[in-house]
Order: structure tokens, then sequence, then C-alpha cells
């Protein structure tokens, strides 16, 4: 009520909404349900946005429903405790449960991807960051060390066909010192990776974890080295650097995935753009009825000059 009276008796000067309202419908749609502090969203509230048709996209998207957020809210952003869900129709997914800080994914989380899999761990600015375990939709497990949304530090990948690797991880791929365990064959493997590539490794038979009671048709043979160590010491400080990669920036993978949802428009670009007259697209496979390439050519050739 004495919102309204201040809009009566002043009506051009702005007035300031705290407390609890039912419902705020946006007017390019969606709303907000949950309590206010100088008109913005402060404290627990439900924001869903829009519903949006193929109609709206033209017939060239298809929507992938309506997002639902119920949580805390710090001036109108997304900070403490909150959930994140997706509504098609009748059915209510669950995509992220934790915590937020500054509008993004910042602490304990626990996300559902469309693919099935599910990660829960340590989150910093919306990416994977910390200890946390994934478990992918081919039955694989990684419980480790994750840097800007990839797999880096030491880690255990447990494969769905009873394998494991021990190790360091970089940049999303086995790089450096690791052990791998045959489960089947009862062999233990440890080496040194480069990109999930072995380079060099020592194998033993370790029967005690075999899974098969059936002696394996590849039995390792006898070694006949003299100074065994020291080989394998000179062969593991060669590929020692391996473990040592440096994690990507946040802005690289922002970079990335601009440079990856635009790449789209790469055949629209000038093809030649260097002095070098390098082919830039020569898949490109797009017609020209102008004289830009010929004109592009000669200027390249004047400059040279």
């Amino acid at each position: 009520m004495s919102t309204c009276l201040k809009r009566f008796f002043c009506p051009n000067k702005p007035v300031c909404s705290s407390g609890r309202r039912a419902t705020f419908y946006y007017p390019g749609g969606g709303s907000y349900s949950g309590y206010w502090l100088c008109n913005k969203h402060q404290g627990w509230g439900v924001k869903k946005t829009a519903k949006r048709t193929c109609q709206y996209f033209f017939g060239k998207k298809h929507p992938e429903g309506q997002l639902i957020y119920e949580g805390d809210w710090v001036m109108n952003k997304r900070q403490g405790v909150g959930s994140m869900l997706r509504k098609r129709g009748t059915e209510v997914q669950l995509i992220y449960s934790g915590r937020w800080y500054d509008d993004m994914k910042c602490g304990e989380g626990k996300q559902f991807y469309s693919d099935g899999c599910v990660y829960f761990g340590k989150w910093i600015k919306n990416r994977r960051h910390g200890l946390g375990i994934q478990w992918y939709n081919d039955g694989n497990i990684y419980a480790g060390e994750w840097e800007t949304d990839f797999r880096h530090g030491l880690g255990v990948m447990f494969y769905a066909n009873g394998n494991r690797y021990e190790g360091h991880f970089a940049r999303g791929y086995k790089n450096g010192e690791g052990v791998f365990y045959h489960m089947h064959t009862g062999q233990i493997q440890k080496g040194m990776w480069e990109n999930d590539n072995l380079k060099t490794s020592v194998v033993q038979d370790e029967p005690n974890i075999r899974c098969n009671t059936v002696i394996t048709s590849y039995p390792i043979p006898r070694n006949y080295l003299k100074y065994p160590n020291e080989i394998m010491r000179k062969l593991f400080q060669m590929h020692k650097a391996f473990s040592n990669k440096p994690h990507r920036r946040f802005n690289d993978r922002v970079s990335l995935a601009f440079i990856h949802h635009h790449r789209q428009y790469a055949s629209c670009e000038e093809r030649f753009a260097s002095p070098t007259i390098v082919d830039l697209y020569p898949r490109a496979e797009f017609g020209c009825t102008c004289d830009c390439e010929n004109v592009a050519r000669n200027e390249t050739n004047i400059s040279q000059i």
C-alpha cells in the first residue's frame, strides 16, 4: 500500500521495492518469485526463463526447454546454495545443484550432463577446478584433480573393463609418470605417458590381481639386462617433462569455445590473407562470382615487390 501511495503522489520518483513478491512477470517472458531488496533479487527466490518454441527461432533451432533456478540471490546474482533445472513439458531434469558465487558455479556442486555423465566436486567460474569425481556414460570413472575443466594433476581412472590407471594427467590426457593395471592378465605396467600414448614402460606379472584363472598367452620374457634400473631411470628422465605441462588458462578456454562456435563462418573469410599466398581454406567448397581472388593475389604480389 505504501508503494502505491508513493507512486500516486510522486509519479516521477523511482520507487525502491523491498520484501517478498508472489510472482513478478518480465515483459520479455519469464518470471521471478521471491525476495527483493531495492528492486534487485536478494535472498531466496525462484526464477524461470521464457518459454520458447521453434517459431521463435524461425525453425532453425529447437529450444532445450525452460530453465529454472531455485536458490539464494545477492544483488541480482546467483550466490549461495541453489539448483538449476530444465523443464520440458511436464518433465523436470536437474542440471546442477551446489554453490554459486557471482552468478557462476563456484565451490562444491554436482552437475548432470545431457549425455549421461555426472560430476561431483569443486568448481571455479563455471569450470571444474580442484578435486572431483566424474562418472562417464561409457562406465569409466575418474577421481582426482581438475584444472579449468580438464583432468590435470594426480588422478585415478577406473575403466569399465576392470583396468585402472593411477598417475599424472595434463590437459585431459595421461601425461607423465603413471601405473596401468591390467586386471584380466594380471600385469602391472609402469611408465611415462604423453597425450594418452605410452612412451616407455616396465611390465611385471602379478598373478594375485589376475581376474582370469587362465594363464595369459603373452607372458613376459625373462630379463637379461645387466643394469635394468639404470636404463629405465634414463628413459624415465627423458620423458619426465610430459608431466610438467601447464594447465590451460580460463581465458584460453573462453577463446577456444568462441572459435569453435564461429568456425562455421570461416568459409566466408578472405582466403589469401597473408603475403605467403597460403590457401587457408583449400576445401571451402563455395563459389565466388567476382574476381576477388585474383585481386587478392595481385595485391599480395605487388606488396612483396
